[in-house]
């Protein structure tokens, strides 16, 4: 991921926060998501196929209640087995634990490969899962068809005798324990705890001296009120445990030689119980990529040959979900861009930030695979997303503002010759005017160079007239009735609030040769400020020889 976007664009962007969103319910789902690579640029058909097949697995879910809610059952009944598998792998020997785990998750997936072969609907060919039925038989020799797991008598003949044999003697055990308790019991009056121990109180001296006397019991301990005796086991139970503990001993030796064998039969099965695995992974992400794109109202984006990308009414679902608990709604926004540089101009507050996270998130979402927020998104794939927000101080480095964000753009410019798609906020806004604009130009005319995508927003005049870029302005407070606006912004508390509720979000395509308007000073009245000072801003304003000393248009 991190060759396809960089950390900061990657969270400013709000990718990592989406990617949160998609709802996985086993380990393997978690770990495909962190491991998600996006298609590229040579992978059109690829991620075409990738979405043709999300589509028809989404029909089927949506065909039956009963297909989602039975494939979430299976999938919340799988536990990560790769350890034991590795375990396998290097030849070592599994316990009946991870014997437990590993059959319990091969019949898992062997009723899945049932539940898609009986519903066609939802059986997609990349979930057709390998058969595992052989291992189940040897991890399952009764055809118990229990998710327990247990070594059973009929693994070995020499393991049916080694216990037939240790349930007799249990049994000669029991029955010659049965009769020594009986015993002690008529002698003393007595009758001996489960653990054959008998308890007595100190004050019973004649109890006391009457067990001290017998030959079929021992002293055992001393309590501050009691005195512990226990039945002394006779010379043929002695025998018979003896015999019972070496039987035990035979009897984990043999176990222990059948799971080596059962270790070497899922060994056997590795490479399928592998592939599983990562069906496994793909069928709970894909759900939960269906599951998002219900939550967020998103899209199939339609998937063509860069650079292109066209956005109709997309949403940043992010800021959408904080403007909804702020019971404002989210201006969609609609852009189409192609190949070169476009340049987005318009008054602060007007959403330009916002734009930008929004084609780098609807973008990267479509690269992944999963449907956008908007009503309608044509995407070519990019090799790679750069978003610059115009703050890139560093502490750590010890840059400024200016000097992160000229840092990151060497990089930039440095590495990525591909095509790409590179987003740049107030490009240059920390320096002053005159050089901000000389590298904002500079950096504008490297990037038209490019076979990439640019977008630039921008408050330096001038820059729309550079030949052979393409101009969008935000609508911005242009439509507004200001009379109606500047009543509001007087009777209210919270101007910022008030503007936000009239601006127009809304890109517009704008002729390089017209002149952009200028909404800073309208704002500034309407909110208030000094009229003096005002009117001599417009003054300058009107100085053509200051404006466009610097910013004459290219021939």
């Amino acid at each position: 991921m991190m060759s396809f976007m960089d950390k900061k664009t990657f969270h400013e962007t709000g990718l990592r926060e989406i990617l949160d969103w998609v709802p996985t319910q086993t380990d393997y789902g978690k770990e495909l998501k962190t491991k998600l690579v996006p298609y590229g640029t040579s992978q059109v058909q690829a991620l075409q196929r990738s979405f043709e097949e999300l589509r028809r697995f989404r029909e089927g879910l949506k065909s039956s209640d009963y297909f989602l809610w039975n494939l979430k059952g299976y999938l919340s009944e799988i536990k990560d087995i790769k350890g034991s598998l590795q375990r396998v792998f290097k030849n070592e020997v599994l316990n009946e634990v991870e014997f437990f785990e590993i059959k319990n998750q091969i019949m898992v997936m062997e009723e899945l490969k049932e539940f898609f072969m009986e519903h066609p609907e939802v059986a997609l060919e990349k979930f057709e899962l390998a058969s595992v039925a052989p291992l189940i038989k040897a991890l399952d020799p009764e055809k118990s068809r229990v998710k327990t797991f247990y070594i059973y008598d009929s693994y070995s003949e020499k393991l049916w005798n080694i216990r037939e044999e240790k349930r007799v003697i249990d049994g000669k055990i029991m029955e010659a324990d049965k009769k020594l308790r009986q015993q002690v019991y008529e002698t003393t009056g007595l009758k001996p705890k489960l653990n054959n121990e008998i308890l007595v109180p100190k004050e019973k001296k004649e109890t006391i001296g009457r067990l001290n006397n017998s030959d079929a019991v021992i002293f055992l301990s001393e309590t501050f009120k009691s005195y512990v005796f226990k039945i002394k086991p006779t010379e043929e139970m002695k025998v018979l445990r003896e015999k019972h503990q070496n039987l035990k001993i035979l009897e984990e030796e043999e176990e222990f030689q059948i799971r080596i064998h059962l270790s070497q039969r899922v060994r056997d099965f590795y490479d399928e119980i592998q592939k599983n695995i990562q069906i496994l992974a793909e069928l709970d992400f894909s759900i939960g990529k269906i599951l998002l794109g219900d939550e967020i109202n998103g899209t199939e984006p339609r998937i063509v040959k860069g650079p292109y990308i066209k956005i109709r009414e997309g949403r940043h679902c992010l800021v959408e979900q904080r403007l909804r608990k702020e019971g404002k709604p989210f201006t969609p926004i609609s852009v189409t861009l192609e190949k070169g540089v476009t340049l987005i101009t318009g008054a602060n507050m007007g959403g330009k930030t916002i734009t930008l996270k929004l084609i780098a998130l609807i973008t990267a979402m479509a690269q992944l695979g999963l449907y956008v927020p908007a009503t309608e998104v044509t995407i070519g794939p990019v090799s790679f997303i750069y978003f610059s927000s115009g703050d890139e101080q560093s502490q750590e480095m010890g840059l400024s503002t200016f000097g992160g964000e000229i840092y990151h753009l060497k990089k930039i410019t440095d590495e990525k010759k591909e095509n790409g798609l590179v987003l740049i906020d107030e490009l240059a806004r920390g320096t002053n005017p005159k050089e901000g604009y000389a590298i904002s130009r500079g950096v504008i005319e490297y990037f038209k160079s490019l076979e990439g995508i640019s977008v630039v927003t921008t408050h330096f005049d001038g820059l729309s007239r550079i030949k052979g870029l393409r101009h969008l302005q935000v609508a911005g407070l242009r439509r507004v009735d200001r009379d109606k606006l500047k009543k509001e912004l007087e009777n209210g508390e919270q101007g910022i609030g008030v503007l936000e509720k009239y601006m127009d979000y809304r890109l517009e395509e704008r002729d390089p040769r017209e002149e952009v308007p200028k909404e800073a000073i309208m704002i500034a009245r309407l909110m208030g400020l000094r009229e003096d000072i005002l009117i001599r801003a417009e003054e300058l304003l009107e100085d053509e020889q200051y404006l466009m000393k610097d910013h004459k248009e290219d021939k």
